[in-house]
């Protein structure tokens, strides 16, 4: 009578490990999607600088503003570089006077000498006279070019269509040159750069689809280079994308991707022998496959074929010996 209903408490428990249903991987994966915190960079951005010295005259810009490329974004007081122009232009007067007076001389001097009036020498100096004055007339129009070159150097272009992102001078102040006075940011070839960890590398570039979202705007992405260069704080890689529409330097967001790869949802995981697995049905029987990228509460990648079939029904009970039952203690 004990054998009898220790069988009668063993049989059950044995069928209700044994009772267990599989489903198709392909009806049960997930491809989670990941996020990465982004940032809008412009390509080009340029501290821009006079490039002769003197008091800032005008600042017509303000930072935010948007400016196409060769609008004025600051001006030099021009009174010294226009008196030096002036002063340039009369010097070229000048010599071109004296250049022709010494040319009429040469003229003059060329009609005596065929007359036996003037010696060779005195034809040789006048000859010379004029050879230097045309060096002093090609060296004052340089000096000339010299100084509207730098009274063009007042005023500072946009070099390109931008924003301004900061300035770093006032109407008044002494410029240098090489001193900062706003900084423009290109805003026609503005970059999408993420901050991708170093794991999740491999699955962004293979993801084929990449969309920034930016607050409730959603705009996609194309992907452009991957960085090499592994940041030691963080482990994560900057991933550079670019967009189809105009986005401003600085704005954040968030990239988003899905995987491609097939993932098992964290509550097919099973731990067994200190091993975390899930069981998979070969042969009409159930086989525990350990996984050991698998993480509590993460789903896990797998590579398996769609058809493989993924125990689900009774997976907590598969590979877990009864309890022992204990008999009649008469």
């Amino acid at each position: 009578m004990k054998h009898l209903l220790l069988m009668l408490f063993v049989l059950p428990a044995m069928a209700a490990a044994s009772e267990w249903t599989s489903r198709p991987l392909g009806e049960i994966a997930l491809y989670p999607e990941f996020r990465a915190t982004a940032r809008i960079e412009a390509v080009d951005e340029s501290r821009l600088a006079p490039e002769i010295a003197g008091r800032i005259e005008a600042l017509p810009v303000r930072v935010g503003t948007r400016v196409a490329k060769g609008a004025e974004l600051a001006r030099i007081d021009t009174a010294d570089y226009r008196i030096a122009a002036d002063r340039a232009t009369a010097q070229v007067r000048l010599v071109e006077s004296r250049l022709q007076l010494a040319q009429a001389q040469l003229e003059q001097s060329l009609a005596l000498a065929g007359r036996g009036f003037i010696s060779d020498e005195a034809l040789r100096v006048r000859r010379t006279e004029l050879a230097v004055l045309q060096s002093e007339l090609a060296a004052a129009r340089q000096a000339l070019a010299a100084a509207r070159l730098a009274l063009s150097r007042t005023v500072i272009r946009a070099p390109f269509a931008g924003v301004v992102r900061e300035r770093l001078a006032s109407v008044g102040e002494l410029a240098t040159p090489g001193m900062p006075l706003l900084v423009l940011a290109s805003t026609d070839e503005a970059e999408v750069h993420a901050r991708v960890p170093t794991a999740q590398v491999e699955g962004l570039e293979a993801a084929g689809a990449w969309t920034l979202w930016v607050g409730e705007a959603a705009h996609p992405l194309q992907l452009v280079r991957v960085l090499s260069v592994v940041e030691a704080a963080g482990q994560a890689r900057i991933v550079v994308f670019s967009a189809p529409v105009e986005l401003a330097p600085g704005l954040g967001g968030e990239v988003r991707w899905r995987a491609v790869q097939p993932h098992l949802a964290p509550d097919f995981i099973v731990e067994r022998s200190g091993r975390r697995g899930v069981w998979v049905e070969r042969n009409g029987a159930p086989e525990f496959v350990e996984l050991p990228g698998a993480a509590v509460g993460r789903p896990v990648p797998v590579d398996w074929p769609a058809q493989t079939r993924i125990v689900e029904e009774g997976r907590f009970g598969l590979g877990v010996p009864p309890a022992p039952v204990q008999g009649d203690a008469r």
